[in-house]
């Protein structure tokens, strides 16, 4: 009896120390789809679609650390004009969607407002407004 709870212990400890499975990072995507927010952006700073695939493929990834059924991950690399550009990910399943798109170089901020997520401040003057 003894023998058997030992080996279920040990069974037990083996399974809790498999390592997980790893969220990938999808590089070709099937679709890519753009916020309102990363298209302006994209067009400030001159960044087109080819542009955005060639980052996908050939960029250096970070992930986001926030928890979600569709991971957000950063791309960025210098193009070949010489842009260092980030761009912020959201997949799920094989799509891409691109929230953001940043052009570290950039003179001048652009200005894109981002209403899908706007800034908490900004929520707080919206509800001062409504309820003083």
């Amino acid at each position: 009896m003894v023998f058997v709870l030992a080996l279920l212990v040990y069974i037990f400890m083996k399974i809790r120390s498999e390592p997980r499975k790893k969220l990938t990072f999808n590089r070709n995507p099937s679709r890519i789809e753009y916020t309102q927010f990363a298209l302006c952006r994209m067009d400030c700073y001159g960044v087109n679609a080819n542009t955005i695939t060639s980052i996908l493929r050939n960029g250096e990834i970070s992930r986001d650390k926030r928890k979600s059924s569709c991971p957000v991950f950063t791309v960025h690399t210098l193009t070949k004009r010489g842009m260092n550009i980030f761009i912020t990910v959201q997949q799920c399943g094989t799509i891409a969607r691109v929230v953001d798109c940043t052009n570290v170089n950039a003179a001048a901020p652009c200005n894109c407002i981002d209403k899908e997520n706007p800034p908490i401040s900004y929520l707080k003057v919206i509800a001062n407004a409504f309820f003083p």
